[in-house]
C-alpha cells in the first residue's frame, strides 16, 4: 500500500509533538495555535493512512464502503482544518484586532470553515484504487480541495501583505510552510500515485517549529529562566489580546567594582532558584543581573515581591543590594512599547523600590513627548541659537558671547531649556543638537556682521557624549572649513563633570582642536567634583564659575573666601575667569572689584536671538 511517506510524516510529527510538550514554554497565543495545528496534522496523517488502508480493503477485499466513506470524509475535513488553522495562525498575529474589516474577515473565515465542513459531511464521496494509485473524489472532495486552496492562498496573501511587520525569519518560515503544502497538493493532483500532501504538511510543521516555535530559543542556558526575547513575546501577546498582568523586577547591584566571577554567578543562580520557587508563574532573566516575574493577580505579585526582598535582606555572604520595580497593572501603559520604555527608564532608578503608578507613567509620556519634539525640531529646522553676551571688564565692552540652544514649537513658542536639555542628554539627542548649534554659529560668524560690532569669539557648549568617541573633532573642522571662518572665533565649553568622566579621550580630542587654534573653557566650575588637578592639567584658558557658585558668594561666608582665593590662584596660573549668573549692579561691582575678566548674566542681557544680539552689540560697543 502507498503509505510510506505518510508513515514517515507521522513519525516526524510525533517526534516534534513530544519535543514541544516536554520543553518549558510560555503560554502564548501563537504557541497554542501551533499546538492545535500539530494536533490537526497528527490526526490528518492518521486518517490519511487509515483511508488508504480502508480504500484498498473496500476495493480488493469487500470491506464496508460506508465506513470507508466516513473515514475518507474525516480525512478531507481534517485536511481543511489544517488549512484553516494555518490561516488562523497567521491572521491572529498579523491582522489588527480593532479594525472593523479585520473583524469581518475573521468572522467570514469562520463561517466559510463551518459551512465547508458541513458540506463535506453531507455531500457524496467516491473512492478508487488500482495498483499503487489510491484516491477519493466527488463533490465532497472538490469542496475540500477548494477550501484548502482558499486558506493556503489567504495565508500567503496575509503573510506577504504584512511582511514589514514581522521578522524576516518568520516571513520566510510562513511562506515555506504554505508554499510547500501548495506545491505538494499540485503535484499530487497531477500524479495521484504521489501522496505528498501529508508529508508536506508535517515538513511545514518542522519548519515552523525550528524557525518560530522552538521553546529552547526562549530559555537562558545559565539559569533555565526565560530570556529577554521571551519577555518581549509574552508582553506583546498580553497587550495584543487585552490581558491585564502585573510584574515585579529585581536587580542585583554589587557593592564593589571587582566581583569574583564565581560569586557573581552564585548570586545569579541563587536569585533564579528563588524566583522559580515562588510558584508556576513565568520568570525571566532580562539582563545579566536583572530578573522579573509576571503575574495575573497584583496581590499575588506584591506578596511574592515581599518574599523575594525578605530573602535578599537575609543574604550576608554576597556584597550586593537589590532594587525593585513593581508594575501592579500593565494597562496603566498604553502598550508594549510604553511598557518597555517604562521598564528601561525606571530600572536605573536609585530608589530601592519603585511602584508604577499613573504619575510615573505620565512623566514618562512627557519625556517621550519631549524626545519627539526634539526630533521634529531637528527635522524641520526649528532648532535656534540664542546668544548671551559677556562683558569684558578690562576692555569695557562686549566681545564674547555664549551660544545657547533653543527649540521652537510649531505654534511659535519656545520650549524651556530645562525641559528638553536633560532629556536630550539622556537620550543622546544632545549630539545632533550640539552639531546643529555649531553649524548655525559658524554660519552666523561667516556673515561677518557681529565682528563689525566688536565680537571676537563665541563660546559653544560641547557635551560629554560628543567627546566620548575617537574623532569628535571632524564635524568641527568640516564646518569651520565649509563656512571659511577663523578657528580663533570658536571657544568650546566643556563641563567639569564631562572632564572628570571622560578625561583621557577628552584631552586627546582637545589637543587636536587646540593645534588648529580652537580654544577651550571649563564650564559650570563649582558644581562637580572639583579638585586642583582638573583646571591645572586640563588644556583650557578660561574657567567659568557656575551661577549657583557665584550666587552662593553673596550669602555664604565660606564660599566668599573660597571663590576669592580661587580667582587669585587662577590668575597666578594665567587663566581668565568668567562670573556667571550676575543679575544686579551690586553683584556686578563686587565681581568687577574682585578682578574677574568677564561677567555674564541678566544684569547685562538675557540670551537673545541673532537679530537682537546684533542690535545689542551695535548699541553697546559704539
Amino acid at each position: 500500500m502507498n503509505i510510506e511517506l505518510q508513515c514517515c510524516a507521522l513519525f516526524i510529527i510525533f517526534t516534534i509533538t513530544v519535543m514541544f510538550l516536554r520543553e518549558k514554554k510560555l503560554d502564548l497565543m501563537n504557541r497554542r495555535l501551533f499546538f492545535r495545528a500539530i494536533c490537526a496534522c497528527f490526526a490528518c496523517l492518521i486518517f490519511d493512512i487509515l483511508s488508504v488502508v480502508l480504500i484498498n480493503m473496500s476495493v480488493f477485499r469487500g470491506f464496508s464502503p460506508f465506513i470507508t466513506s466516513i473515514v475518507c470524509k474525516l480525512y478531507i475535513m481534517l485536511l481543511v482544518l489544517q488549512g484553516y488553522f494555518g490561516y488562523v495562525y497567521a491572521s491572529t498575529s498579523l491582522l489588527p484586532r480593532d479594525k472593523t474589516w479585520a473583524k469581518v474577515a475573521r468572522t467570514f473565515s469562520h463561517m466559510i470553515f463551518g459551512v465547508g465542513e458541513l458540506l463535506m459531511l453531507v455531500l457524496p464521496i467516491e473512492f478508487t484504487a488500482y495498483e499503487r494509485i489510491v484516491y477519493s473524489y466527488g463533490p465532497s472532495t472538490s469542496v475540500a480541495y477548494a477550501l484548502s486552496a482558499v486558506y493556503i492562498l489567504a495565508t500567503i496573501t496575509i503573510t506577504i501583505a504584512y511582511r514589514k511587520e514581522m521578522p524576516g525569519r518568520r516571513f520566510m518560515a510562513m511562506l515555506l510552510w504554505q508554499g510547500i503544502w501548495l506545491l505538494a497538493a499540485a503535484i499530487q493532483f497531477i500524479d495521484p500515485e504521489l501522496l505528498l500532501v501529508g508529508f508536506a504538511s508535517s515538513f511545514g510543521m518542522v519548519i515552523l517549529y525550528i524557525q518560530l516555535e522552538n521553546p529552547s530559543e526562549f530559555i537562558d542556558s545559565s539559569t533555565g529562566l526565560f530570556t529577554t526575547n521571551a519577555l518581549s513575546a509574552y508582553v506583546h501577546d498580553k497587550y495584543r489580546f487585552g490581558k491585564r498582568f502585573s510584574m515585579f523586577t529585581a536587580k542585583i547591584h554589587f557593592l564593589t567594582n571587582y566581583v569574583d566571577y564565581n560569586m557573581e554567578h552564585d548570586a545569579v543562580i541563587r536569585t533564579a532558584r528563588a524566583l522559580v520557587a515562588l510558584g508556576p508563574e513565568p520568570a525571566f532573566r532580562i539582563d545579566d543581573d536583572t530578573f522579573c516575574v509576571l503575574y495575573d493577580d497584583k496581590d499575588r505579585m506584591f506578596e511574592k515581591a515581599a518574599n523575594i526582598k525578605m530573602q535578599k535582606d537575609g543574604v550576608t555572604d554576597i556584597p550586593a543590594k537589590g532594587t525593585y520595580l513593581l508594575i501592579p497593572d500593565s494597562l496603566e501603559m498604553s502598550g508594549p512599547d510604553e511598557f518597555f520604555r517604562f521598564l528601561h527608564t525606571y530600572l536605573e532608578s536609585e530608589q530601592e523600590i519603585v511602584i508604577a503608578n499613573e504619575e510615573l507613567v505620565q512623566k514618562l509620556r512627557e519625556q517621550n513627548r519631549i524626545k519627539e519634539l526634539i526630533e521634529d525640531a531637528l527635522k524641520n529646522d526649528r532648532v535656534e541659537v540664542f546668544y548671551q553676551p559677556f562683558y569684558n571688564v578690562k576692555e569695557s565692552r562686549f566681545n564674547v558671547a555664549e551660544a545657547l540652544v533653543r527649540i521652537r514649537r510649531e505654534d511659535g513658542g519656545l520650549v524651556p531649556p530645562g525641559e528638553f536639555i536633560p532629556i536630550a542628554e539622556e537620550s543622546g539627542q544632545i549630539i545632533p543638537l550640539g552639531i546643529r548649534v555649531f553649524e548655525k554659529v559658524c554660519k552666523f560668524l561667516s556673515k561677518g556682521e557681529a565682528q563689525k560690532f566688536g565680537l571676537e569669539q563665541i563660546e559653544i557648549n560641547i557635551s560629554a557624549a560628543q567627546f566620548d568617541y575617537e574623532n569628535p573633532a571632524k564635524f568641527i573642522f568640516d564646518y569651520i572649513k565649509q563656512y571659511k571662518i577663523d578657528p580663533k572665533w570658536i571657544n568650546l565649553e566643556i563641563t567639569e563633570t564631562a572632564a572628570a568622566q571622560n578625561r583621557d579621550i577628552m584631552i586627546r580630542n582637545m589637543m587636536r582642536l587646540i593645534e588648529k587654534e580652537v580654544t577651550f573653557s571649563l564650564d559650570d566650575f563649582g558644581t562637580g567634583r572639583s579638585n586642583i588637578d582638573y583646571f591645572v592639567n586640563m588644556p583650557v584658558k578660561t574657567i567659568k564659575f557656575d551661577y549657583t557658585f557665584t550666587r552662593s558668594f553673596f550669602n555664604n561666608e565660606k564660599t566668599k573666601h573660597v571663590l576669592t582665593g580661587m580667582v587669585d590662584i587662577l590668575h597666578k596660573i594665567g587663566m581668565d575667569v568668567v562670573a556667571e549668573g550676575i543679575e544686579t549692579k551690586e553683584q556686578m561691582m563686587v565681581m568687577h572689584d574682585m578682578g574677574v575678566e568677564f561677567i555674564q548674566g541678566f544684569y547685562y542681557s538675557k540670551p537673545i536671538p541673532e537679530d537682537e544680539f546684533l542690535s545689542f552689540l551695535a548699541g553697546k560697543n559704539r
